[in-house]
């Protein structure tokens, strides 16, 4: 099935209307038979009257080109373009001071990748950096990182609404929160006791992203 479009001319005079007669017995020879939307005529893939296969699912962007590797941390600078397509307006010291700074961070084991955004009079300049698992380890325990142990299964007590309730008074603070998430028993982490920790299976998943960003950004400073 096929919404198809078809032009509408409206006239407001006795001329108007008679070129409106006319081009609406042309416009009946020849219509606009330009597909707007593909119905789907499957009830099961079918949500209303859209087609749920036309929108692909949106591609991540959080990682590098290869497709898989995580970004962490975006480092972001300007300089100024010069006079030829490939000079620079910085001066050779800060390039060079640049160039040890990103060379400390591959030696710590980041992974990096440039990219570059030029414009008439400027060029911005990033560095998408990511952390290996070794590296994720280490500062995890230089910055005390508190990771999850268990899942607390003791119910959660609210003792203001319990008083309340005895003296049949309502708790104006009192919310029904749906889908609660669950809360954890943490602890500082430590590489040497990995496998008590929750999830230490997955090491891609292991780390939340906050978390990655955090192990990172304490790395680079």
């Amino acid at each position: 099935m096929f919404i198809t479009c078809v032009s509408v001319h409206v006239g407001f005079s006795t001329e108007g209307g008679r070129r409106w007669g006319r081009m609406r017995r042309r416009g009946e020879q020849r219509e606009d038979s330009s597909t707007l939307i593909a119905m789907e005529t499957n009830p099961e893939n079918n949500y209303g009257s859209i087609n749920l296969e036309a929108s692909s699912q949106p591609r991540d962007r959080n990682v590098f080109s290869d497709g898989t590797t995580r970004i962490d941390f975006v480092l972001v600078w300007e300089e100024p373009r010069g006079d030829n397509e490939d000079s620079s307006g910085v001066s050779s010291t800060h390039m060079k001071w640049r160039e040890q700074f990103l060379s400390r961070l591959r030696e710590e084991g980041l992974l990096q990748e440039q990219r570059e955004v030029c414009q008439a009079k400027k060029r911005i300049c990033f560095v998408l950096l990511s952390a290996t698992w070794s590296v994720l380890c280490y500062y995890a325990e230089e910055i005390s990182l508190r990771v999850p142990l268990q899942v607390v299964t003791a119910p959660i007590i609210n003792w203001s609404e319990q008083f309340l309730s005895k003296l049949s008074l309502p708790n104006p603070l009192s919310q029904e929160v749906p889908n609660q998430p669950p809360d954890y028993y943490t602890c500082q982490f430590r590489t040497n006791k990995l496998e008590r920790f929750l999830g230490s299976e997955d090491k891609e998943k292991f780390f939340k992203t906050t978390q990655r960003h955090q192990v990172v950004s304490s790395g680079t400073v």
